[in-house]
């Protein structure tokens, strides 16, 4: 990371001061539709952990933790405003994220497509037998494999 962003470069990890507004506007830029305002306040607000980062006061990035606090736990929303990847900001969220969450047994996520090396390079592995299930037709046929044709 350029030396100049990083001095200026602030994780939080509340969400006491968040700007709801710039918060939705981020999930915009990086082209996440169908993420409103008050869903985003729902979800942020269950969430155990929270990572917003901030570079002189302007949300650039984001990533979240859903877990029962123990055993397992979820990450969610690692998103970097587009004209602040690549610069190691989706990499300091993770790494907050994973270190506070160090205790917990089993932490999942589903990565973007094409983003897979860039948790790998992190020390998450792809998993064996995992399931899932979406409500909407969009991520469901990006994410989620064929059922088999049992019929024959």
């Amino acid at each position: 990371m350029n030396l100049n962003i990083d001095s200026k470069v602030s994780i939080v990890n509340t969400l006491d001061d968040l700007d709801w507004d710039e918060l939705e506007q981020l999930f915009v830029e990086v082209e996440w539709d169908g993420f409103p305002k008050h869903k985003l306040q729902q979800a942020f607000k269950a969430s155990y952990l929270v990572s917003l980062v901030y570079l002189d006061g302007k949300l650039i990035g984001c990533g979240r933790v859903v877990t029962d606090g123990v055993f397992y736990g979820s990450v969610y929303d690692v998103i970097v405003h587009p004209d602040f990847q690549g610069i190691g900001i989706g990499k300091m969220v993770m790494t907050d994220l994973l270190t506070k969450c160090s205790d917990i047994f089993f932490l999942h996520l589903t990565a973007t497509h094409g983003r897979e090396g860039f948790y790998e390079k992190l020390g998450l592995r792809k998993h064996k037998t995992a399931m899932g299930r979406y409500t909407h037709p969009a991520p469901a046929k990006a994410y989620l494999e064929e059922i088999a044709d049992t019929k024959q």
